[in-house]
């Protein structure tokens, strides 16, 4: 579903990522870990153009894009790959002027040409399964951050991707509100939904995850099953970081 080879990202002298490579399948859920600044969040926002790799390649499910593409080519690469991939940020990112159902039926009908009723009925079902459904005419501003969060995950599920891209969604919520939206990404775990996670939830990523990568100055320091990197983690740098985090 995803393969990256030799990624590599610079912000003026700040290596951010360092020939970054790794495959998943279609349906597998991958939780990047590792202290901050160690370039999970960049290499997501890579994935799906929100930031332009210096060199390498990301291919997702038929659509590749390469670095040494011609400007024209990496356009079409990206705007085929977010057709094809939701993104939920740490902040929830609604807009603050249109009611829930505004926002969740904005993207399908001016990306998708999804007539409004058609829009409207999709917008229901996904409030439906993050248990939202009788806020739908509520703006924003009336919602918990909880809830705002998982409106974004429905506005993001509307567009109906193959792959969701979460950069720790539930950083901005109080910890009485995180379980509501990690529910919501288990369910969707539990539906098959391809999914690629960055976040400090250890308990999240040992029960939901097929696989951990543990990520450090812009590397993969190591990637392995859940059981295996939180029982017996190759690298002391893996070792230091659960230590610090009291795993």
């Amino acid at each position: 579903m995803i393969e990256v080879n030799q990624l590599s990202k610079r912000f003026n002298d700040l290596q951010v990522l360092q020939q970054i490579d790794f495959q998943m399948k279609s349906k597998e859920i991958v939780v990047l870990l590792g202290p901050s600044g160690s370039g999970k969040s960049t290499l997501l926002r890579c994935l799906n153009g929100l930031e332009e790799p210096d060199s390498g390649t990301i291919r997702m499910d038929d659509v590749t894009w390469d670095a040494a593409m011609d400007r024209s080519a990496k356009r079409e690469a990206i705007k085929r790959i977010r057709l094809m991939s939701g993104m939920v940020f740490q902040s929830f990112h609604l807009f603050s002027h249109m009611t829930v159902l505004q926002n969740i039926t904005a993207a399908p009908m001016l990306v998708k040409n999804m007539s409004a009723k058609q829009a409207a009925e999709l917008a229901e079902r996904l409030l439906a399964k993050v248990g939202l459904l009788e806020k739908k005419h509520e703006y924003p501003s009336r919602l918990s951050g909880g809830q705002q969060q998982r409106v974004a995950i429905a506005r993001s599920l509307a567009m109906q991707p193959k792959v969701m891209l979460f950069d720790e969604p539930t950083s901005a919520l109080d910890p009485e509100l995180t379980g509501e939206v990690l529910q919501v990404m288990k369910d969707l775990a539990v539906e098959g939904m391809t999914m690629i996670v960055v976040t400090h939830e250890m308990k999240f990523a040992r029960e939901v995850a097929n696989r951990v990568i543990f990520m450090s100055d812009g590397v993969i320091q190591e990637e392995s099953t859940p059981d295996q990197f939180f029982i017996q983690p190759e690298t002391e740098r893996a070792r230091r970081f659960l230590r610090q985090l009291g795993e």
